[in-house]
């Protein structure tokens, strides 16, 4: 798979945050987290301290927009794209580049209205070709005879999804198959030296520049991204690979990468296997576990632990990450973590059904079913979505593929565009009562920043609707600003005078969706938190009813 991931090293400078105190504080039902990202353990800490220092973890506030953004699409362009190949050699002439018709606003218009809020280019896979014109190589766009060698496809591509209100985030491969041919840059066995970042003067912006210690394609590395950094506005993430196809082992300076990233673009989300900001969850088919937690322990110091690319505990693909028994695991009489850190995970998948990243003739598209499975399984279990969508050789979406985003896009549109629980009156149930400031109401407000919390780890939450109202999505929200705390919940429909269940569930984080197998009608719909580390913050319960051509659509991932 084109996504075949190496583990990182621990990097980079940040703080230690929340004491103790606090965590314990918050546990007792304090309404709001003051703890940030990185929570420390220490050795003697139990297991349930742990647990409960997990509870008090929350997102850096770039964190916390990057997990509402929740689908995110992911463009794979390059000479790839010409040659049929998924992982090109690295030999490629720039030449075969030359999109006929490249229109990056056709991308923006079209991601727009499948409901997208983030687009990610390839600015350079593993074979080396740069999108963009360098200083440092000539292994790019410049090289190539399309718009006469003066072209620039990120710069087209960030105008237009700027343009068009979306963020952007960049692609750049630290593995370099064309630096890794005899008499490149990559594992040439270099000496790490001195390095003024960039090289050169003419491509220093804003007076900043960076003294490294670099091998010879670290150097070459840190070059270009301080290009991508600093020629095209703001960049909302970094999307850095852990495929290595080369064969050889070239060590990376994540240690200096990140630091140029926080300096150059504070705002911007890394993501790599082990963060610092987003993990990959563990699969290419777009499916988070049923039970996804944000906050997992880790091994490493936990000054520096914002800011570092760590080892996710048991791997990514593991089937439990962040529950109860892994963050009370034990060393002996010790506690096996040195803390826990806000780590959301993100879902990649392709739009194509054989799997392709890039644009291959002949392929096709996933279904209707196909597509809200993965969403379902991805935005619908605390994960962000990253679907991959190719452009063609003229630089285009095809018309296939403009088939699939519509059909998508207006899925989800008519599901999601009215919520049925508005203007519901919201009480706590009979035996529940909210901590201050933390009024019922706050959980049907619109507003993810506001919710309604529990006064105790369990209690219930009861929606009077104006009138019967019928749904078949149920959605509900944490507030993340408060931390993910929810491990089961239950949700029940008012029928013949009394209470029948309709659904369960385990964690929640940013969003958990349920869909239900036939639709429900009721004015009244009560959410029961069964279990929860600390006092649950719910800001949003919401009921949805999918489009009747879409319902029955429920595959691999049903509740």
């Amino acid at each position: 798979m084109r996504h075949k991931r190496q583990s990182g090293r621990a990097v980079g400078a940040s703080r230690v945050t929340a004491l103790v105190v606090t965590v314990l504080a918050l546990l007792a039902g304090a309404g709001a987290a003051v703890a940030d990202e990185v929570v420390p353990v220490g050795p003697s800490d139990s297991a349930a301290q742990v647990v409960a220092k997990a509870a008090s973890v929350t997102p850096s506030p770039r964190q916390l927009a990057w997990q509402r953004l929740e689908q995110t699409a992911f463009l794979h362009f390059g000479v790839n794209t010409y040659d049929g190949r998924e992982w090109g050699t690295g030999t490629e002439d720039p030449n075969i580049f030359r999109p006929t018709g490249l229109n990056t606003d056709q991308w923006a218009a079209s991601l727009k209205g499948a409901g997208f809020k983030e687009a990610i280019l390839t600015t350079k896979h593993h074979d080396g070709f740069l999108l963009f014109p360098s200083a440092y190589s000539r292994q790019s766009v410049a090289a190539s005879s399309w718009a006469g060698g003066h072209g620039d496809v990120v710069k087209s591509f960030t105008t237009s999804m700027h343009r068009a209100g979306l963020k952007v985030g960049v692609y750049l491969s630290p593995a370099d198959l064309h630096e890794a041919l005899p008499g490149g840059k990559y594992a040439n066995g270099s000496t790490p030296k001195q390095v003024t970042i960039p090289a050169q003067t003419s491509e220093v912006k804003d007076g900043v520049t960076f003294s490294f210690a670099s091998d010879d394609y670290n150097a070459y590395y840190e070059n270009t991204l301080y290009e991508l950094l600093t020629r095209y506005g703001r960049i909302d993430e970094i999307w850095w690979d852990g495929a290595n196809p080369t064969g050889r082992t070239q060590p990376y300076d994540f240690v200096n990468w990140i630091t140029m990233v926080r300096r150059l673009q504070p705002q911007a989300v890394i993501f790599n296997d082990g963060g610092p900001d987003a993990r990959w969850v563990g699969n290419e088919i777009g499916i988070a576990r049923t039970s996804e937690w944000s906050p997992l322990p880790f091994t490493g110091d936990p000054a520096t632990a914002a800011d570092s690319i760590l080892a996710v505990p048991g791997g990514n693909s593991a089937a439990d990450l962040g529950s109860d028994a892994v963050l009370g695991r034990r060393n002996g009489a010790n506690s096996a973590w040195s803390g826990v850190r806000w780590t959301p995970a993100e879902c990649d998948a392709t739009l194509t059904a054989q799997q392709h990243w890039f644009w291959h003739p002949g392929d096709t598209d996933r279904s209707e079913a196909a597509l809200e499975n993965i969403y379902y399984g991805s935005v619908g279990r605390n994960c962000n979505l990253l679907l991959d969508v190719p452009p063609d050789t003229d630089g285009v979406f095809d018309a296939p593929t403009l088939k699939a985003l519509t059909t998508f896009g207006t899925a989800l549109s008519g599901t999601f565009s009215k919520n049925l629980a508005t203007g519901a009156v919201a009480a706590n149930d009979t035996g529940t009562a909210n901590t201050s400031g933390h009024a019922p109401a706050a959980a049907t407000d619109n507003n993810l920043d506001t919710s309604w919390q529990s006064g105790r780890t369990a209690g219930g939450l009861v929606l009077t609707l104006s009138a019967p109202r019928t749904f078949d999505v149920i959605s509900t929200r944490e507030d993340l600003n408060v931390g993910q705390r929810v491990e089961s919940f239950a949700v029940d429909a008012w029928s013949g005078g009394g209470w029948s269940q309709i659904a369960t569930d385990t964690t929640i984080g940013n969003r958990k969706l349920i869909r239900l197998h036939r639709p429900v009608t009721t004015n009244r719909i009560r959410l029961r938190i069964t279990s929860s580390r600390a006092n649950p913050a719910i800001a949003e319960l919401g009921l949805y009813l999918r489009p009747a051509a879409g319902r029955g659509l429920i595959g691999a991932v049903a509740e």
